[in-house]
């Protein structure tokens, strides 16, 4: 317990405005750090870009709270008047283009994956003892993905669970990974948004340290990926979707 008058360190949020072809697409709250991967992450998880090669400039100003992206392939802006914007749920509140419907439009995930259960709940861990932020402040929501052909673990943070998973999921692919080989784990709620972004990504594997809604499940189940929450202790965990990924 603190003096009276003296305050804990507190999770940051800024609002942060993404700018494509010199045109602003969306504002939201963030925390102010890997806005490179989260825009990044924002317009592979939105559909905007397919891959990494079609932005031709990514430019940042944190400070500022605004990322440019020069996408020259792209004919059609994703503003309010050319697509419905859709608010998230949750902390942070972020925004998405793809409704349920357009998502199960997705193709499915098809590889052959398989993840031992005793591993996926250690890659969880991981996740936590990766989150700085999280220790300092107990505020902010953890998304991490790791990378079997290379044992590595990809770690971001962020006052909203949507932007910390779009954070990891740009640092992944700036970092060139095969999203067939990759298991995503998060401290937050799995709603259809996230259920989305793990379906375009083409990974086959979300664990969560909570729920996932009814939409996240009926998303995965229709996509062939395989949800898991609670995922603390195999006593504990809660497989919401088998599709046959997971090894006792």
């Amino acid at each position: 317990m603190t003096e009276f008058g003296e305050l804990p360190p507190m999770p940051v949020e800024r609002p942060a405005t993404l700018y494509i072809n010199d045109q602003e697409v969306v504002t939201l709250q963030t925390t102010p750090s890997h806005l490179d991967d989260w825009a990044v992450g924002f317009l592979f998880g939105e559909g905007i870009i397919r891959d990494l090669g079609e932005v031709a400039r990514l430019s940042v100003d944190e400070d500022k709270g605004m990322i440019w992206a020069d996408l020259p392939g792209l004919s059609e802006l994703p503003d309010a008047s050319t697509r419905k914007r859709y608010l998230t749920a949750g902390c942070g509140k972020g925004v998405t283009f793809s409704s349920l419907k357009d998502a199960l439009m997705l193709k499915k995930v098809d590889h052959p994956l398989k993840v031992r259960v005793a591993d996926l709940l250690d890659w969880v861990k991981e996740m936590q003892r990766n989150t700085p932020l999280y220790a300092e402040t107990g505020g902010v929501h953890g998304a991490g993905l790791k990378n079997l052909a290379t044992g590595e673990m990809l770690v971001r943070e962020d006052i909203g669970r949507h932007n910390a998973l779009d954070k990891a999921i740009g640092a992944a692919l700036r970092a060139g990974w095969d999203f067939t080989q990759v298991v995503a784990v998060s401290s937050g709620r799995i709603s259809y948004e996230a259920a989305t972004k793990l379906g375009r990504a083409q990974i086959a594997v979300g664990a969560t340290l909570t729920a996932a809604t009814d939409q996240a499940v009926r998303l995965a189940n229709h996509l062939g990926i395989d949800l898991v929450g609670y995922a603390r202790s195999p006593k504990h965990m809660v497989v919401y979707t088998r599709s046959g990924r997971l090894v006792p």
